[in-house]
């Protein structure tokens, strides 16, 4: 039913019109290519989350599942919502939201955009940056739930902050009908509901600029016709004002030495510093810094280290195995810390072990060392933890890389992630959160699930979102954050 305003009585005769504002809602989405960039593929250079229908609706398959995802209860071939508990996401999804809106009763959870301040002055000048200096594009999906008509209809918006600024600052209905309409299904095991829809493709720029956000801001976003306003949409935009600090020491382990007698090093990411600043952490309003790279030469120490040379000896020689002839990652990783801790240049000072609290160290471990490990597939990294979950466990400050993965972004950044506190989006006991092994584009996800073959045997195939596994979820923003590496850097 339209929603109408009737003119009053003192309206002049002949001139008495009525306005019935066609019901729809408004929701920011974030566009597969980047306007800002020349359309090239979004790749987490800002962060951008939103409560997606598939998570919270029986939209995907799930082919085959037995993982500790689900309580050891398998899965196949059924078509659930991606996340186990959804009314439970659906609550994280109200958190923070000041003055949460439900337009015509329907339930609305407002998208989140996390992004830098730009040509910020004074005594918070730090907490800006240049990376969002241009403005972010974002799409506008209206939702019908009235037939939409050219009726002169327009939306417009409202920031809570001077500093938060969105262009154009209204958008005619005509532009969405410009488009053509998309239709979607709720429940894909009974076909409906049917959701009737307009993508309006870069249709606004947000920019946070000249200040930064003391609190989250807010985009609210209104429908008019006439007289009548109703407020339809919002975007939640994150806090900036405080910053997170991470600092990376890149320890390149030295297992080997050439023909010539040269350190056989590790191969290089091309640009840690754009992956870490530009591509996952800055999500969080994490700035990180390269501290120091460094070549930790095992070999060099093995003449004079007892320690070193047995460590060498058993991985060179493929010790470090289980009963099952595969060599255990936990162990390497183990010995790698212990081996830092005693003899690492830039370990932390007064006898703080690495993983200890007391200091804002993070400490990524490079090797080419390749582990093989179940059905001949490889492990790529590991991160440092301890303790039971549930109980007493804690994420620790360092991960390593296998030589497998050396440059791989996913790996890295996701082991990365694992020291800042955040557990995999799949894990049971860990994660606040729990959804379907190998199903989303979340970095904390694995880019390969399990189906089921000819012979009903499990089997792995690629998540579709693998090679573009780029965003953290916003509570993982939140968790991150308070990591006991990460630095909080107050304004004075």
């Amino acid at each position: 039913m339209a929603i109408c305003s009737f003119p009053k009585t003192s309206s002049l005769i002949g001139k008495a019109s009525t306005s019935c504002l066609r019901r729809f809602t408004i929701h920011f989405r974030r566009p597969d290519t980047l306007k800002q960039k020349q359309n090239a593929p979004y790749k987490g250079e800002y962060g951008f989350d939103w409560l997606r229908d598939e998570y919270i609706y029986p939209i995907e398959k799930i082919k085959y599942d037995n993982h500790l995802t689900n309580a050891r209860k398998k899965i196949k071939n059924k078509i659930l919502p991606l996340c186990l508990k959804p009314k439970k996401l659906k609550e994280e999804y109200k958190k923070d939201v000041e003055n949460p809106i439900k337009p015509y009763e329907q339930d609305y959870y407002p998208a989140w955009l996390s992004i830098f301040a730009c040509d910020v002055q004074g005594n918070n000048a730090d907490a800006g940056s240049e990376l969002h200096k241009d403005g972010v594009y974002l799409d506008l999906q209206l939702d019908e739930i009235d037939e939409i008509i050219n009726d002169g209809t327009e939306i417009f918006f409202k920031t809570s902050d001077p500093c938060l600024k969105i262009t154009p600052n209204k958008i005619a209905i005509s532009e969405f009908l410009n488009t053509s309409k998309e239709k979607r299904k709720l429940n894909e095991k009974i076909g409906k509901p049917e959701i009737h829809f307009y993508k309006l493709e870069n249709a606004v720029k947000i920019i946070c600029q000249g200040d930064t956000l003391k609190e989250h801001g807010q985009i609210k976003v209104f429908a008019k016709l006439g007289s009548t306003e109703i407020e339809v949409g919002q975007l939640m935009v994150y806090q900036n004002d405080i910053i997170g600090k991470a600092n990376i020491f890149v320890v390149n382990v030295i297992t080997k030495y050439d023909n010539n007698n040269n350190k056989i090093i590790p191969q290089s990411h091309p640009s840690l510093d754009n992956l870490f600043n530009s591509q996952s952490f800055n999500q969080a309003m994490i700035k990180v810094e390269i501290k120091a790279i460094e070549d930790f030469d095992l070999f060099a120490l093995k003449e004079k280290e007892e320690d070193v040379k047995k460590f060498l000896d058993d991985i060179n020689n493929s010790i470090f195995v289980d009963e099952n002839s595969r060599t255990q990652p936990s162990v390497v990783r183990n010995n790698l810390c212990d081996l830092y801790n005693h003899y690492g240049k830039h370990k932390p000072k007064d006898n703080i072990s690495i993983n200890d609290e007391g200091h804002y160290n993070t400490y990524l471990l490079f090797t080419n060392k390749v582990i093989e490990w179940k059905n001949q597939d490889t492990v790529k990294g590991i991160a440092y933890y301890s303790g039971t979950p549930k109980r007493d466990f804690e994420w620790g400050n360092m991960f390593v890389i296998f030589g497998n993965a050396l440059t791989e972004d996913h790996t890295i950044v996701h082991e990365a992630g694992h020291s800042f506190s955040l557990p995999h989006s799949f894990e049971w006991s860990l994660s606040p959160h729990i959804f379907y092994h190998g199903y989303t584009e979340n970095y904390m996800d694995y880019s390969q699930h399990q189906y089921l073959d000819s012979k009903r045997k499990p089997r792995l195939e690629r998540n579709k979102y693998s090679g573009n596994m780029y965003s953290f979820f916003k509570w993982q923003w939140d968790l991150m954050r308070k990591d006991k590496s990460i630095e909080i850097l107050q304004k004075e």
